[in-house]
């Protein structure tokens, strides 16, 4: 059975029509993921059709893990995201395909108003380690969470800087 958690943020001071300006802009999701901490960074594919915007990229993340999962990982953390996005309806389909044996996937959806901006995003977390897996997955959840709260910041702080320009 798959491990369901939800992380919810917004954003203060900035519109939800400010946010859907700035969003149809490529270079600020480029911008975005390049700050998040990682090495290795390889954006493998960028491009919008229309209200689709499909970003893929791979880097290697600073994560905490457990002692008993470094053994399995080899103290590597390679990591594909693929975000696929309907910019007219403010939602995202987030896949992670790590180099372990786990699936994880995210439906995000961005609403707000004139003063503030607020992120849903819908986790499942599935870890395929007999015995250890829901271990994993809380484990996992809270990486998630980590991850997910300084994208979070990452995106304020380039929303603010675009804003200002």
């Amino acid at each position: 059975m798959a491990h369901q958690f939800t992380v919810n943020a917004a954003i203060q001071g900035v519109s939800l029509d400010d946010f859907k300006r700035l969003a149809e802009n490529i270079s600020l999701h480029e911008a975005v993921c390049r700050r998040i901490p990682g090495e290795n960074l390889e954006i493998l594919e960028s491009q919008k059709a229309g209200d689709i915007y499909t970003l893929k990229r791979a880097y290697n993340l600073e994560v905490n893990l457990p002692d008993v999962a470094k053994k399995f990982l080899k103290d590597a953390f390679r990591l594909k995201r693929t975000d696929v996005s309907n910019l007219a309806q403010m939602t995202s389909v987030v896949t992670l395909d790590p180099n372990l044996p786990l699936e994880a996937n995210c439906q995000r959806s961005v609403t707000g108003d004139d003063s503030q901006i607020n992120f849903q995003l819908e986790w499942t977390v599935k870890v395929k380690v007999p015995l250890i897996g829901g271990m994993l997955e809380k484990h996992a959840e809270g990486e998630i969470r980590r991850f997910s709260q300084l994208e979070i910041e990452i995106v304020e702080d380039e929303l603010r800087k675009n804003l200002k320009a």
